[in-house]
């Protein structure tokens, strides 16, 4: 179940993120608070980012593409393009939907990661035991 550190390769993970505040700021950066009438100071907002993929992250490990009809039933999944990873509880944020670039380069589209340039999307998280994880990959497209 373990994945051997001599098979481990660099790749890379983002996780999805819904529209986050923007907040004002004064000349120095500094994020402009707004004081409530009971004293409560709460920060100015002028708006909200669109929905997108975080930066990259970093990561080691391994995926593999052999999969046993007995590993794709409880996601509810049978294509041949898909893969899977093995990881600890608790070592990545991984949730359906997270981009894996393992071959490609990162692509950009303005500040933004563009989601069509990652190797796989993260369909489905399994709890396989007391410490381990396994996580359905389908192949982007």
């Amino acid at each position: 179940m373990r994945t051997a550190k001599r098979v481990k390769q660099k790749m890379f993970y983002a996780t999805y993120h819904e529209g986050k505040p923007i907040y004002a700021t004064d000349e120095q950066g500094n994020i402009i608070y707004d004081v409530m009438p009971d004293g409560k100071e709460i920060p100015r907002i002028t708006g909200e980012s669109p929905a997108g993929y975080d930066k990259p992250v970093e990561f080691w490990n391994s995926i593999t593409s052999e999969l046993t009809e007995d590993e794709l039933k409880p996601f509810g999944n049978e294509s041949s393009n898909m893969a899977k990873i093995t990881f600890k509880k608790g070592e990545f944020p991984f949730v359906p939907g997270v981009l894996i670039w393992k071959t490609s380069e990162i692509g950009y589209k303005g500040d933004e990661v563009d989601e069509t340039t990652a190797d796989y999307r993260i369909v489905g998280v399994q709890n396989t035991g007391r410490h381990f994880y396994k996580a359905l990959l389908a192949a982007v497209v």
